[in-house]
């Protein structure tokens, strides 16, 4: 029967990211095609991404009382085509923000536990989970391009059912996975919060990747109509984001050899260092459109290395039974807390367009900053047992 789940799983995978290969690059796009300013984009951006401050937490209390993944993430998965479906009726700008807010709440309960439910069927089989999981990679490269294809032929209220296809086909998908029973851990220790926020190695490690969030907000955000406003067709756009995913794939691939011959605190430094970089590229290279395409390489260091290195500290930090839960802390934080500020001042500083340089100037510092951090931080650490 686990067997039997693999073609589901890789299919699951594929749909899913194929869903954000639309949201995340297009959706901007598709505001500014609403009538809304930058300011009224990145607050949008800012409450859709507060969702996975609470999200990620608020389905794991759900799991461990219910015990049944399949069944919360069926129960997201409707309840986030529904609430896409506000996408569909310009029915003004708040109406917008809530149905996408909802969207992005019910959103959050899919993925950690389509990864759960991943290693359940493939019986913890590593080997076999990065191959079903690169499906959830092609999904995204595939459907970036073709978005930007959309985009060019159709305009930007191709998203709407662009999206609405493939939350269809991941809908459809679940259902195809075997309902089990997942038992909790006996013993598991809790972190004492009070203790953690006062240990300086830790309150780095999370102001760096905090800092790293935000000066990712720019690109995030406002990429897709950067290229736009700088006269590249939506085909190019949606292909300089597949070269930079391409890169993350390759990268992710060789993490693990990359990751035992440095130290975290080497690596991630050096990471952050060409984000640094990369950004300042982006901000005054980018009308060369040369020079932007090798900018997308440096997603390899900025994105797919610096987030192994990332799971490297949470591992080494945390005791093993502490684990799942510094992720949830560290998801929450980084990804939802950096994740809502960054967009926000972004929608802010990018002022419908002019102040786009700006912008990539001030995610380049916030990089800096995460690189600071970075190089402060120690090379190596011993798992902390008394939170």
């Amino acid at each position: 029967m686990k067997l039997a789940t693999t073609p589901a799983l890789g299919l699951a995978y594929f749909a899913y990211f194929a869903v954000l290969g639309i949201f995340v690059p297009y959706l901007p796009m598709f505001l500014d095609g609403r009538g809304f300013n930058s300011h009224d984009i990145g607050l949008l951006l800012a409450i859709v991404t507060t969702s996975r401050i609470i999200g990620p937490s608020l389905w794991a209390m759900v799991v461990e009382r219910k015990g049944d993944p399949i069944s919360v993430m069926r129960f997201g998965a409707v309840l986030a085509s529904i609430g896409w479906l506000s996408s569909y009726v310009d029915f003004g700008y708040w109406p917008l923000v809530l149905g996408l807010g909802l969207f992005s709440l019910f959103w959050t309960a899919i993925l950690p536990q389509l990864e759960v439910s991943a290693f359940h069927y493939l019986n913890n089989d590593s080997s076999v989970y990065g191959r079903v999981r690169s499906f959830g990679s092609v999904g995204y490269i595939l459907v970036v391009m073709l978005g930007g294809l959309l985009l060019q032929h159709f305009g930007s209220e191709f998203l709407p059912w662009g999206a609405t296809v493939f939350l269809a086909l991941l809908l459809g998908t679940l259902f195809l996975l075997p309902s089990f029973t997942m038992k909790n851990t006996e013993g598991q220790q809790s972190i004492r919060f009070r203790t953690l926020f006062k240990h300086p190695v830790f309150l780095r490690f999370m102001a760096a990747t905090f800092l790293m969030q935000i000066s990712f907000a720019p690109f995030y955000g406002f990429f897709i109509l950067y290229c736009r406003d700088l006269g590249y067709s939506g085909v190019t756009s949606g292909m300089m984001i597949a070269l930079a995913v391409l890169a993350e794939i390759i990268a992710f691939f060789y993490a693990g050899k990359v990751l035992n011959r440095f130290s975290y605190r080497g690596l991630l430094t050096f990471c952050y260092g060409l984000t640094v970089l990369r950004w300042l590229i982006v901000a005054y290279l980018a009308q060369h459109w040369h020079w932007l395409a090798f900018s997308m390489l440096f997603h390899a260091a900025s994105f797919a290395l610096a987030h192994s290195c990332a799971m490297q500290f949470i591992q080494s930090f945390f005791a093993p039974a502490q684990r799942s839960r510094g992720q949830a802390l560290y998801a929450g934080v980084v990804y939802g807390g950096g994740g809502a500020i960054g967009a926000y001042c972004a929608g802010i500083l990018w002022a419908d367009g002019p102040g786009a340089t700006l912008t990539f100037v001030s995610a380049a510092v916030a990089a800096l900053g995460a690189t600071l951090m970075a190089f402060s931080l120690p090379n190596t650490l011993r798992q902390q047992q008394k939170l």
